[in-house]
């Protein structure tokens, strides 16, 4: 589609609706879940959860390669998989890996969260619907990022000859703690239809898709009405989506937005040229960033903007496959030491299709990361930054052979 990045023929060909005759007859209701939270414990519903899922949860302040975690088989997927739990994650969102292996299909699911799936590796289909309504299909490839609308049915499928990897980041910490209902989210009959009526281009892409709408989030005051949002089920390829230029989040920084099935939940893509680096910012907690290429490393700091006096200070080392969260209003920054353009994904619950706001700040601490800290935003200048910052990037660069491109401070 002219203006997307996407080829017509590709967004055409990826949809196949079939009608399901044996649905609209045979409910797929399941049993009550078992799982009942402990009241007055130290541990939250969600930590409770997981534990009882038995499969591998994974912590810390970051996951080096998302591809190469250890999984287990997970009886409610009928798959292998495994859990994340990041620190800075903090309750608000987290996220969990899928191994489908060649021609296997999972078990159907439904529950009341939402989610942004991207194919970390393989080929295959997801089938979703609603109770006693006809199923709709729809193919994907290494790099789609698409999400099964809230409380619909899905099943995925591996149709290819090599295992499917699917990273998912969900909103299910933050609704198990409230509801403490596992009943409740995993079996709930009732339909969205709002937010999905089995709509026949619901997962293609073409013009009515893209809504001019660049959130305060991703870009300065200047570029939000230049910047296209894409508001789709399902993105073939993110690597191939149209990026638009976000000086106001770093030197030769391009990013866009990305809103998945009608979500509250949101993405947005940014890249960064060889030999720069994005200006440091803070936020609420919950943006889960996933490198989709290059490699870098992103610091995240405590308490004030200069990184030298910080108490805590945290590196992490990244490339592709890389998933990281920076913690509550904790300072990162992201630097690209290596010889290609850096990019990366961020998915969080703050909203840009509807707006967030509650929760650690949410939407409105992100609305922030434009303005300087010194005009009561959250983003710290180049002109402002701690000279340390720049020294430690000049002899990354210098270890890797890459030349220093970034503007004068002056």
């Amino acid at each position: 589609m002219l203006g997307m990045g996407f080829g017509l023929m590709t967004v055409e060909s990826i949809l196949d609706t079939v009608a399901d005759g044996q649905g609209r007859k045979k409910s797929q209701t399941k049993p009550m879940e078992a799982f009942h939270p402990e009241s007055f414990s130290e541990q939250t519903p969600y930590e409770q959860w997981m534990a009882k899922e038995n499969v591998p949860v994974h912590k810390g302040y970051h996951i080096p390669d998302v591809r190469a975690l250890e999984t287990r088989e997970w009886k409610r997927f009928g798959t292998k998989g495994a859990l994340i739990d990041l620190e800075g994650a903090e309750a608000t969102d987290g996220a969990y890996v899928l191994e489908i292996a060649p021609g296997a299909t999972t078990q159907p699911v439904r529950f009341m969260f939402e989610e942004s799936v991207f194919v970390l590796d393989g080929e295959g289909e997801t089938t979703v619907w609603h109770e006693r309504r006809p199923k709709q299909t729809f193919k994907w490839q290494k790099g789609a990022l698409f999400s099964s609308p809230l409380n619909t049915w899905r099943q995925y499928r591996n149709t290819g000859k090599t295992i499917a990897r699917l990273v998912s980041v969900t909103d299910l910490p933050l609704t198990m703690d409230l509801y403490h209902s596992a009943d409740f989210i995993f079996n709930n009959d009732f339909v969205f239809r709002d937010r999905y009526d089995n709509q026949p281009d619901y997962f293609t892409i073409n013009e009515s898709k893209m809504k001019i709408a660049g959130s305060a989030a991703t870009f300065g005051e200047g570029e939000k009405g230049a910047v296209g949002v894409l508001d789709t089920g399902l993105i073939p390829n993110i690597n191939e989506l149209q990026l638009f230029t976000a000086k106001a989040r770093g030197a030769k920084n391009k990013s866009a937005e990305v809103i998945l099935s009608d979500n509250s939940m949101q993405s947005h893509v940014s890249e960064f040229e060889v030999g720069t680096y994005k200006k440091a910012h803070r936020h609420g907690p919950g943006s889960h960033v996933l490198v989709l290429g290059g490699e870098g490393y992103s610091l995240m700091w405590t308490n004030v903007p200069k990184y030298s006096e910080s108490p805590k200070q945290v590196r992490v080392d990244w490339k592709d496959g890389t998933l990281f969260v920076p913690p509550d209003r904790w300072f990162h920054q992201h630097f690209n030491a290596g010889a290609t353009p850096a990019k990366y994904m961020a998915t969080t619950w703050i909203g840009g299709k509807y707006w967030v706001k509650a929760l650690g700040g949410g939407g409105r601490t992100h609305r922030l990361n434009t303005i300087s800290h010194k005009h009561g935003g959250n983003m710290i200048d180049y002109a402002d930054e701690d000279p340390a910052i720049r020294a430690m990037f000049e002899e990354e660069l210098r270890k890797h052979g890459v030349e220093v491109r970034m503007p004068s401070k002056s």
